[in-house]
C-alpha cells in the first residue's frame, strides 16, 4: 500500500509539474528589467476591479521587487488609481500626501513602518510620486491603509474588518484597485483557517471582479521580528509541498495561472510556504488552487528584504 501511495504521488507531482511547464508564463529575475513578460495581466485581469497581491512572508526582498513590478504595470497600463496596504491609515496617510503633493521625507516617514521599512518598498513609492508628477489630480495614484491598530486585540474580527474599509474605501472612489496584504489575509476562501479571511469577505461583495495573486518560495532567508528586534532567518519548504512542486519547473521564476483548464490541481489540497512576521515553526499554509488563489507568482529561492538603516 505504501508503496503505491508513493507511485500515485509521484505521478501527481510529474502531471502538476508538466502542466505547469506548459501554462505557467516566465516572469523576469531582473527587477530592474522592461515589464513586457507581464503583458500577459491584461487578458487575466479584464474584468477585474479590485486585484489582490499577496506575500507569502513580510521580508522577501524578491517579493517585493515583484510586486513593485506588477504595481507599476497595473498602474500605467490597466489604470488602476488606488492602492491599499495592510497597514494603519496613520502610517500611510502621510506617505499619500508624498506621493500626490510631495510633502515630507520620505525615509523619515517609512522609518516606523517595521518590516515594511525596505529599500524594495522606498523604491515603489518613488515611483508613484514621480508617476503622479506628470499627472492631473484626478489620475494621480493614491494610498490608503486598511489596517487599524485598535484591531490587533481581536483577530478573529480583523479581518472582517479590513475588508469593510476595502470596500468602503471601493465604494467611495470607484476606482481600479489594488490590495497589498499577506496570502493569509488575501486569499479567497477558508482553506487556511478556522475563520473566514478578508479576501473571503472581498470575494463575497465583488465576486469575480476580486482577483487573487498569491506569492509563493521554496527557499531561502527572510527578515522577521524576533524577541532580540528583526533577524534574517533561513528555511526551506517541506518536499512534499506544492512549493515543492513548483520549484522543479522549468524556471525558477514563473506566474501560475490555474484558470487554464483542465488542470491537475482542480480540488486539491496541499501546502504553500507561510511565514509569519514573527518566525514560527509552522511554515505551512494549506491552499486549494484556483480556489483560493486565481495564481501564484513562484520564485525558487527569495532572499531577506533590505530594511533601510539596518547596520548603520
Amino acid at each position: 500500500m505504501l508503496l503505491l501511495s508513493n507511485i500515485i504521488i509521484g505521478y501527481s507531482q510529474d502531471a502538476g509539474t508538466k502542466w505547469i511547464n506548459e501554462n505557467a508564463y516566465v516572469v523576469n529575475a531582473d527587477t530592474a528589467a522592461s515589464t513586457a513578460d507581464l503583458d500577459f495581466l491584461p487578458s487575466a485581469l479584464k474584468n477585474n476591479t479590485v486585484f489582490g497581491i499577496g506575500e507569502a512572508s513580510h521580508g522577501t526582498k524578491e517579493f517585493y521587487n515583484q510586486k513593485r513590478r506588477i504595481i507599476e504595470y497595473l498602474i500605467v497600463h490597466l489604470d488602476y488609481q488606488r492602492l491599499g496596504f495592510e497597514l494603519s491609515e496613520s502610517y500611510i496617510g502621510p506617505i499619500n500626501q508624498y506621493v500626490t503633493i510631495g510633502t515630507g521625507d520620505l525615509k523619515t516617514l517609512m522609518k516606523d513602518m517595521v518590516l515594511y521599512n525596505t529599500e524594495e518598498i522606498y523604491r515603489l513609492f518613488q515611483f508613484i510620486k514621480q508617476y503622479n508628477e506628470k499627472q492631473p489630480p484626478a489620475k494621480q495614484v493614491r494610498l490608503f491603509g486598511f489596517d487599524r491598530e485598535d484591531y490587533a486585540p481581536d483577530p478573529y474580527n480583523r479581518d472582517r474588518l479590513m475588508a469593510e474599509n476595502i470596500v468602503a474605501e471601493q465604494s467611495a472612489h470607484q476606482r481600479k484597485t489594488i490590495i497589498w496584504a499577506h496570502n493569509v489575509h488575501i486569499a479567497k476562501d477558508t482553506t487556511m483557517a478556522q475563520f473566514k479571511g478578508m479576501g473571503y469577505y472581498l470575494h463575497q461583495n465583488f465576486g469575480e471582479r476580486f482577483y487573487v495573486l498569491g506569492f509563493d518560495t521554496f527557499k531561502g532567508s527572510v527578515t522577521v521580528i524576533t524577541e532580540d528586534g528583526l533577524a534574517k532567518r533561513d528555511f526551506e519548504t517541506a518536499k512534499e509541498s506544492f512549493s515543492a512542486m513548483f520549484a522543479k519547473a522549468d524556471h525558477p521564476n514563473i506566474f501560475i495561472p490555474f484558470n487554464k483548464k483542465p488542470n491537475p490541481f482542480s480540488g486539491v489540497k496541499n501546502n504553500i510556504t507561510n511565514i509569519y512576521a514573527n518566525w514560527t515553526n509552522n511554515r505551512d499554509l494549506p491552499m486549494i488552487p484556483g480556489v483560493d488563489f486565481d495564481a501564484i507568482l513562484f520564485i525558487k529561492t527569495t532572499t531577506a528584504s533590505n530594511i533601510m538603516g539596518a547596520g548603520k
